[in-house]
């Protein structure tokens, strides 16, 4: 009998304890996985971050020697955790074919393959390519003919060719019988929410983002009823009721948008959205109807990219919005009970001391005017293939010649080259990282989540401090910042 077991991992993003502890569900490798089922495979997904078991339960999977073992992984930390895995399963099985896939090896396919624990990498969407992938190993077939991988072949680099986008319409419901579903409930809001994604790609071009690399401005989307359909199986089959959309824009398509909120409140399913990723400038062409909508649905919350309170920053992104679509915004949205998350980003190449200021200052006002608004401030990550990443090469950046050098690009720390900004500017944002999670009046704490009462008790302690420093951009001895992530409290970057 043919072996027909497959071994997917998924590598822990951070390190540390966090006291708001968030778990996302593989959607990469389900989605992967899904299309092999009706193949009768095997599959065995294994998550380090969500499994306290993780490494007796992938020792066990990897006792059947499986067709291969597949990883996935983004630009970051998660990269180390993904090669000691691959070192584990090789240990085991030097023959044994490692796939590697997601964002990263994409953006950067043929440096991930020399690393001498990646046999063959999936570049973009892996529905298909990973499909074909697995019957040629299983049948020891040539794999020239397989769009959309990299793999070495008599000493040479072999690159198949992009493949074409798969149809979201035509692939079959997810697999969730392959992961532990109590693993990745997520009480927000008074519900269990798990995350869900009905489109991919973004029509935009922001010069920061990795997803115009990736997925070419190309945006495609699930009809509203598929995506109404799988709404219904979650809460039939699990009893989940709470839903986060990864989609990049969920509005991309008004129309569409309605279609499937005005299906949520036709079809009577009683959920909550606790997460729809929107824009600004979307935000301000929202009718009234279409909001009031929304709450009747039980949207509960808009992750909001307004990245910079300075509009020469807005434009060097090409973020083709502006500081006042996002005051604008926000005045409209005081009007109904949806959490809108503001997401800032510091350290961008060539951002000034007074650029940050003002971020902040935008921030606060944010959450002055609008008492449910929260907001959060990562630092810049240079993403491979980016117009920025080549703006913090222009201004000293070295690209990383090995894969695990990636694992030094994280939006908690500051990169060691991080030329692109001035020294000043680098002292600021490590010692205000921290701080800045106390921005706003009493914000420390998200209305939304549950929060260890320790740590709500500390946080009071500290908020004038964060305060005085955030309002004074002060970043002498910055001891707290230091302690909390040398402690892992801050969700450790390895």
């Amino acid at each position: 009998m043919k072996n027909k077991s497959i071994v997917l991992f998924n590598p822990a993003p951070r390190s540390g304890w966090q006291p708001q502890r968030r778990v996302e569900l593989p959607l990469g490798l389900l989605c992967s996985a899904t299309p092999l089922v009706k193949f009768g495979y095997d599959i065995t997904i294994v998550d380090e971050y969500a499994d306290p078991r993780w490494k007796e339960h992938l020792l066990a999977a990897l006792s059947r020697k499986p067709v291969c073992f597949g990883v996935t992984s983004m630009t970051g930390p998660q990269i180390l955790h993904a090669l000691a895995a691959c070192a584990l399963a090789k240990s085991r099985y030097p023959d044994t074919p490692v796939v590697w896939g997601g964002v990263h090896a994409s953006l950067m396919p043929e440096q991930t393959l020399k690393h001498p624990h990646v046999d063959i990498v999936v570049v973009g969407e892996g529905e298909e390519t990973f499909r074909e992938l697995v019957l040629a190993l299983e049948e020891n077939k040539p794999l020239r003919g397989i769009k959309g991988i990299c793999y070495e072949e008599n000493g040479a680099t072999v690159n198949t060719g992009a493949r074409q986008f798969v149809d979201l319409n035509a692939q079959p419901p997810l697999a969730y019988d392959l992961i532990t579903m109590r693993h990745y409930r997520r009480r927000l809001f008074g519900r269990d929410h798990i995350s869900i994604n009905s489109s991919r790609g973004c029509t935009y071009s922001c010069s920061f983002c990795w997803d115009p690399v990736m997925h070419k401005r190309q945006w495609r989307a699930m009809e509203p009823e598929t995506v109404l359909e799988h709404l219904k199986r979650v809460i039939k089959e699990y009893g989940i009721t709470g839903f986060l959309f990864t989609d990049d824009h969920f509005f991309i398509d008004l129309d569409r948008a309605y279609k499937v909120i005005e299906g949520v409140v036709r079809l009577n399913l009683d959920i909550s959205i606790s997460k729809l990723q929107i824009r600004a400038d979307t935000i301000c062409r929202l009718k009234p109807e279409f909001l009031e909508l929304m709450v009747r649905a039980g949207v509960k919350r808009f992750s909001v990219g307004v990245e910079s309170g300075s509009q020469r920053m807005l434009d060097l992104m090409k973020k083709s919005t502006t500081v006042e679509h996002c005051i604008e915004a926000n005045e409209k949205l005081k009007r109904y009970p949806i959490v809108p998350v503001y997401l800032f980003m510091m350290g961008l190449p060539t951002e000034t001391p007074e650029e940050f200021s003002q971020s902040i200052d935008l921030a606060v006002r944010l959450t002055n005017d609008n008492s449910r608004a929260v907001k959060t401030f990562n630092i810049y990550t240079p993403y491979p293939g980016t117009e920025m990443f080549q703006m913090a090469l222009d201004a000293g950046l070295k690209e990383p010649e090995r894969l695990e050098d990636w694992a030094e690009f994280n939006f908690r720390n500051v990169h060691k080259e991080a030329r692109w900004i001035s020294p000043r500017m680098k002292r600021l944002i490590e010692a205000l990282d921290f701080p800045l999670m106390f921005l706003g009046k009493g914000h420390f704490v998200n209305p939304y989540k549950k929060t260890n009462p320790v740590v709500v008790s500390l946080a009071r302690m500290y908020y004038p401090i964060a305060r005085y420093r955030i309002k004074n951009l002060n970043a002498h001895f910055p001891i707290e910042t230091r302690l909390v992530k040398a402690l892992g409290l801050f969700g450790r970057q390895d």
